[in-house]
Formats: C-alpha cells, sequence, structure tokens
C-alpha cells in the first residue's frame, strides 16, 4: 500500500511539474512518507521517476484500450461492426483524448534515453495489445471485417484513432488536418475495414 502511494503522489509529481521540475520531496510529502522511507522502495530518483513513467503509460494506454474495445463486445453482425467503429471514431476524437496522446507520447520520449522505464512500456505494449487483439479476433473469426483485414492488422488501423491524431491542426506540418477532416477519412476507411451489409456479396 504504502509503495502504491508513493508510486500514485510520484505519478502526479510528474503531471503538475515533469521530470525536469520533478522533486522527491514533494512526491514523499504528497504519499505521507519520509523521503528516506521513500527511498526503502524506490533505490534511488531515477528508478522512481521511471516507474513513475510506466505507471503513467499503462494507465494511458489501458484506458484507450477500454474506450477502443468497449463498444466491440455487443458486435454480432457486419452493420453493428460498423456503427461501432463509427461510434470509436467521435469517441477517439473527444478533447480529453488529446491528454492520451500528449502523455503517451512524454513517455516515449524518456523512454528512449532509459532501459528500465523502456522495459516497462514494451511489457505495457504487450498487454494492451493483447486486449485488442482478443477483442478484434473474434470479430475476424465471425467474418464481419473485409477480407485481408486480419485482428492485428485491424487493431494496427484503429489504434491511430487515440494516437494518430497528434496535434497537427493549425501547424505548418504537412499531415495537418482539421478534426472534420480526420474524422471523415476515418469514416471512409469503415467502409474498407467492415463494407455494408448490402455490398457484401
Amino acid at each position: 500500500m504504502t509503495q502504491d502511494r508513493i508510486l500514485e503522489a510520484s505519478v502526479l509529481e510528474l503531471d503538475h511539474y515533469g521530470v525536469t521540475s520533478y522533486r522527491v520531496k514533494r512526491v514523499a510529502e504528497r504519499a505521507r512518507v519520509s523521503v528516506s522511507l521513500l527511498y526503502t522502495y524506490f533505490e534511488d530518483r531515477e528508478a522512481l521517476v521511471a516507474e513513475s513513467v510506466v505507471a503513467r503509460y499503462r494507465h494511458a494506454v489501458a484506458a484507450a484500450a477500454a474506450h477502443f474495445t468497449r463498444p466491440l463486445h455487443a458486435v454480432a453482425t457486419r452493420d453493428e461492426l460498423r456503427r461501432a467503429l463509427f461510434e470509436l471514431i467521435d469517441e477517439s476524437q473527444r478533447p480529453e483524448r488529446a491528454h492520451t496522446r500528449r502523455v503517451r507520447l512524454e513517455c516515449l520520449a524518456f523512454a528512449q534515453h532509459n532501459a528500465r522505464a523502456a522495459s516497462g512500456i514494451e511489457a505495457a505494449k504487450r498487454e494492451v495489445g493483447a486486449v485488442v487483439v482478443g477483442t478484434v479476433q473474434p470479430l475476424v473469426d465471425r467474418g464481419l471485417t473485409s477480407p485481408g483485414i486480419d485482428a492485428v492488422g485491424f487493431a494496427r488501423l484503429w489504434y491511430s484513432l487515440f494516437f494518430g491524431q497528434v496535434a497537427l491542426a493549425g501547424e505548418s506540418h504537412p499531415l495537418a488536418q482539421t478534426a472534420v477532416a480526420w474524422s471523415r477519412s476515418l469514416r471512409a476507411l469503415v467502409d474498407v475495414v467492415a463494407r455494408p451489409e448490402t455490398s457484401v456479396a
């Protein structure tokens, strides 16, 4: 319980101050422990920050996976799959999803220079990937997706719903696109992933 409380306080510290202004003393105060007790659970500041980055990443991608899979659980027909995908598109464009995208990018950037964080993030990716593919595989097995779209391909396409639209709108980036245009593109993709029942031969 104490270790979890410290980790939770550390994640909040990262959320509020980032890595450069991160202070172990504030983490200890927030967790209601002494700094010396904190270091009985984490070997040093770097270990605590790395574990906190992994916890932030795991929470962000697990939440995205929950949003991704929720509409797919009750799908029984191709038309229901199309409706679920349209729901996912709308859900993915909600403003609060931008925070998840930023957290993910921050964590990945940190992990490029920290082996402990990189290892933890890779484990989290595998866990979440397995959840998403496990949700999609029954849909593929029942022939609800278009030919050639397997569970992994489907999951990779729809991963872009949550992590593909990274604050590019309004910038001079060559891939910049408004939220409306991005949503329109994703809706067109539904016709590739799950053609309407009437067009199925």
